[in-house]
């Protein structure tokens, strides 16, 4: 087997070109990124937002007791004393007022800016651009959330958030009406374990909240990471195509006819590309933290985890390696095999956040970008310097050794039997 490793590197080192810009290029490009970016995510300046949202109330909150004491006798068989007391402690936390009060506090009113308009006239404007987005209170919302709350079911009748297209400021919006429904309904459940006849609802606070990290992360550490993982995948293409390269220089049916198991060829192939993924990011990584201060201040046990998340990226690529080697030694055409290796980069580039940084990619895509390679390992690697708990990246690192077995298999049974390579 030593053979075939040295084999295989000695073949991808001897290419200077290539070997320069899998190292250099990506150095160059994290440090173009880093000014071109600096202070637009990293800035100590106070984030203001100014973001518009129409409210548009359907609801009638004269009749809403009254349809809820009338739910509870008749659906919910409550004695009608008893509906009448739950009535009573319901008129101080009607769902649609405390949204109200929560909309025009203070706090909320510093970044959003309300528009009580008809649904009409606010889907106009938020069609035009004018607003970012509507929240329609539906007819029946009040009575039917507490009835919910009181009855234990769950309910019918919801909040609806409307937006024209996916922004940040459209998102925002959503999140923090999201935040507002989490808590009143974290309340109610509260009052029904306790048995409490009236809710103190705590209503979430406008502005920003620290997450609690033990460590920022920086757009540099991004550019590092995710260019460092995108040219990884150029790396694997580059070893699978020095295939074709072998293939026109005889060496594959050499091997053959020296009676050796061509299966040691696929080995060989996976061994090195785990040896130049190592070898490529842990440069590119030094480099940029020696030129950039990218990771100060950190541990030793920190340094150890990357490494060793680094491997395990490493290991999973070379299960890709293996899948271009057996496609491409199936395949008669090797021009189009590098363009298919070469389409299957960029896929994996873009969606893992290579090209673009994966945020401003749409909350779909961000979902499926997380299962490629180089974006879960972004993920991971994201989850490491903001905490540097091993428990938090257990899970997504065995899914990363998943990855490496299923693309190992794939490549063992696509590789060609004797006799039948292209």
């Amino acid at each position: 087997m030593r053979s075939f490793i040295k084999k295989d590197l000695l073949i991808f080192l001897r290419d200077w070109k290539e070997l320069l810009t899998v190292l250099l290029l990506p150095i160059v490009l994290v440090i173009v990124l880093n000014f071109a970016f600096a202070g637009l995510f990293d800035s100590d300046d106070e984030v203001s937002m100014d973001l518009q949202l129409a409210v548009v109330n359907q609801d009638d909150e004269t009749d809403a007791m009254e349809q809820l004491k009338e739910r509870l006798v008749s659906d919910a068989a409550f004695e009608e004393q008893e509906a009448n007391a739950i009535v009573e402690a319901a008129e101080e936390i009607q769902p649609v007022n405390l949204l109200s009060d929560y909309l025009e506090s203070d706090d909320v009113k510093e970044w959003v800016t309300i528009h009580h308009l008809e649904e009409k006239e606010a889907a106009e404007k938020v069609k035009a651009g004018d607003l970012d987005g509507m929240l329609i209170i539906p007819q029946g919302y009040a009575a039917d959330s507490l009835y919910a709350s009181f009855a234990d079911e769950p309910p019918t009748t919801s909040l609806i958030y409307k937006m024209e297209e996916e922004t940040t400021d459209s998102s925002a919006l959503q999140q923090f009406i999201q935040g507002f429904i989490e808590e009143l309904n974290y309340q109610f459940a509260l009052q029904e374990i306790t048995g409490g006849a009236e809710i103190a609802a705590a209503l979430p606070e406008g502005g920003l909240e620290d997450m609690g990290t033990a460590h920022e992360f920086t757009m540099t550490q991004y550019f590092t990471i995710a260019l460092g993982a995108l040219f990884a995948l150029f790396v694997v293409a580059t070893v699978a195509m020095k295939t074709g390269v072998e293939i026109r220089d005889q060496v594959f049916n050499r091997i053959l006819l020296a009676n050796i198991h061509p299966m040691r060829f696929l080995i060989g192939k996976m061994v090195s590309t785990i040896y130049l993924v190592v070898l490529q990011i842990v440069f590119v990584l030094l480099v940029s933290h020696f030129l950039l201060g990218v990771f100060p201040d950190r541990t030793i046990a920190f340094w150890g985890g990357i490494f060793a998340l680094i491997v395990l990226l490493a290991l999973v690529l070379s299960g890709l390696a293996a899948i271009y080697t057996a496609i491409l030694l199936r395949m008669n055409n090797v021009d189009a095999a590098n363009g298919v290796f070469m389409l299957a980069t960029l896929l994996f580039g873009t969606l893992g956040g290579g090209f673009v940084p994966i945020y401003m990619l749409p909350k779909w895509l961000q979902q499926i970008g997380e299962w490629t390679p180089n974006g879960l390992f972004l993920a991971i690697l994201t989850e490491w310097v903001q905490f540097e708990k091993l428990s938090s990246i257990v899970q997504p690192s065995l899914y990363m050794v998943g990855f490496f077995f299923l693309f190992t298999i794939i490549g063992v049974a696509l590789f060609p039997k004797r006799g039948k390579a292209q």
